[in-house]
């Protein structure tokens, strides 16, 4: 059976509770609010599927992946979809070409709670909900069931996950080799604790004094590369701060504070990547080929299998489209092939008072907020880097 004594080695993925024929494993929530399995020894039979479909004891292998990733950067046509996504909406316009062929579609979306689950629909009215990224754990109980269901009655599946997520489906389908199946991953800094952004949300609802009905990460009111967080809430206001300034955004990618452990030893970042292609916002693109801009969004997308360059060569039509070369990315986008950055701050002892303390009087104390003063500061001391620049030139 399957037993976590060190949580580097679970990432949380639920792969072995949906291949437990007895139902005997469960995912409680520790102090930082990450689930791991528990097995109820009664039901037990010993079986070791668990085991087997673990990705951190078990890395899937697959042999038709390229040795080096095509790579294509991409934006959607429709302005909207590209305002309204992560990055330049590749993934939406994928999701398009498989309900247009009554298949499924599976992501990520927010429950009524604030939590997050994977799903897999065949309704196109919820590829709103399923867009954009979602920056904590989300839960897959079911869905990898609910996958191998779908390929055996030969329906369509085209599933977005991480790529723990990925590794842990492929696990869970087994060796056989499913043609109605394509998958996507992300390039990933790290799965956040639903019990922080709970926290969040709760302080965010009371200042607000109303319920919030919609949640938008990477919002693009001030552009792509200043990107934000949006929540509209039930009584018509408005919250929206940028990455630099929002609590939440301060604590993951600056301070690296609430990841999920087994992300700072990720050991699925090696490329290619075992899915038949990876979406990634195209940072460095701006660099790279500034006509492919415009700070609106731009899709990375890194093509790693013969099915997924043909999944994916379906909308260049309804994209603006060009090709890279691999090197290229490694020269621009160097944070893609690198863990997770470990917590800059105390996290046994943020973990301790976020239980006691109130999340604003936390973000205070553990979170890199810059204030007034400080970004005076540094934007007087990056004019002056610049001016001794020329100087010396």
């Amino acid at each position: 059976m399957i037993q976590i004594k060190n949580k580097v080695d679970c990432c949380g993925c639920n792969a072995c509770g949906d291949i437990c024929p007895k139902k005997a494993i469960s995912f409680p929530a520790d102090i930082e609010g990450f689930w791991y399995p528990k097995v109820d020894l009664e039901k037990c039979i010993d079986c070791h599927l668990c085991e087997k479909v673990c990705p951190m004891i078990n890395k899937h292998e697959r042999e038709e992946t390229f040795s080096v990733p095509k790579v294509i950067g991409a934006y959607n046509k429709d302005e909207f979809t590209r305002i309204d996504s992560t990055s330049g909406g590749a993934h939406s316009a994928l999701a398009n070409k498989v309900f247009d062929e009554h298949g499924y579609v599976g992501g990520a979306i927010y429950n009524k709670n604030h939590t997050v689950s994977q799903i897999v629909t065949e309704e196109r009215s919820l590829l709103t909900n399923i867009r954009s990224s979602k920056y904590l754990q989300s839960n897959a109980e079911g869905v990898y069931k609910k996958i191998k269901k779908l390929l055996n009655k030969g329906d369509k599946v085209f599933f977005c996950g991480t790529p723990c997520q990925v590794q842990g489906l492929y696990n869970f389908l087994g060796k056989k080799n499913f043609e109605n199946l394509v998958v996507a991953d992300f390039v990933c800094l790290g799965v956040n604790s639903p019990k922080v952004f709970l926290k969040y949300m709760d302080m965010m609802e009371k200042k607000y004094h109303s319920y919030a009905t919609e949640i938008k990460f990477k919002n693009k009111t001030w552009g792509w590369h200043n990107f934000s967080i949006r929540i509209n809430f039930a009584n018509g206001k408005q919250y929206i701060k940028d990455r630099n300034h929002d609590p939440y955004f301060v604590g993951y990618c600056t301070d690296h504070l609430f990841t999920r452990p087994s992300c700072y030893e990720c050991p699925f970042r090696k490329y290619p990547h075992v899915s038949d292609f990876t979406l990634a916002d195209f940072w460095g693109i701006d660099k790279l080929d500034p006509e492919m801009d415009q700070d609106k969004g731009t899709s990375l997308i890194l093509i790693n299998t013969d099915k997924g360059d043909k999944f994916v060569s379906q909308i260049k039509g309804d994209t603006v489209w060009k090709e890279y070369k691999f090197q290229e990315l490694q020269n621009v986008y160097k944070a893609m092939f690198e863990n997770s950055p470990l917590p800059t701050g105390n996290r046994h002892q943020f973990f301790f008072d976020l239980d006691r303390k109130p999340f604003e009087e936390i973000s205070k104390e553990y979170f890199s907020i810059p204030t007034r003063y400080s970004e005076v500061k540094n934007k007087i001391k990056g004019e002056l880097k610049r001016v001794i620049k020329r100087i010396v030139k």
